[in-house]
């Protein structure tokens, strides 16, 4: 007697779907689980390893807030060809020139 072929999970229906994968559903214990477990230094280093480390960007002084600014739309153009073709970001481009600008008025 020919085996018959099993549905792919697309073709079943929530019951068989349910059925098929129960398995799934159960924690994973014992000698199902994968690797072995952590010595206690290795949990230690973790430890430390997980309280350094910050996600996200790194804070550079203050940190960044965002300011909606208006800038026409030619000049902001030029400003994104220039960025682009000199490897920078947009908003580094802007403080960067704001800070030309308080350095220039400090004279």
């Amino acid at each position: 007697m020919a085996k018959r072929k099993q549905k792919t999970y697309e073709q079943m229906d929530t019951t068989e779907l349910a059925a098929a994968t129960a398995e799934y559903d159960q924690p994973w214990t014992g000698e199902k689980l994968p690797g072995k477990p952590l010595t206690v230094a290795q949990r230690a280093q973790h430890k430390r390893a997980s309280a350094r480390a910050k996600a996200g960007r790194p804070k550079i002084g203050g940190g960044a807030q965002i300011v909606p600014v208006s800038i026409e739309r030619g000049l902001l153009k030029q400003v994104d060809a220039y960025a682009q073709r000199h490897h920078l970001k947009r908003s580094k481009m802007v403080a960067e020139g704001l800070r030309l600008v308080l350095r220039r008025r400090a004279v």
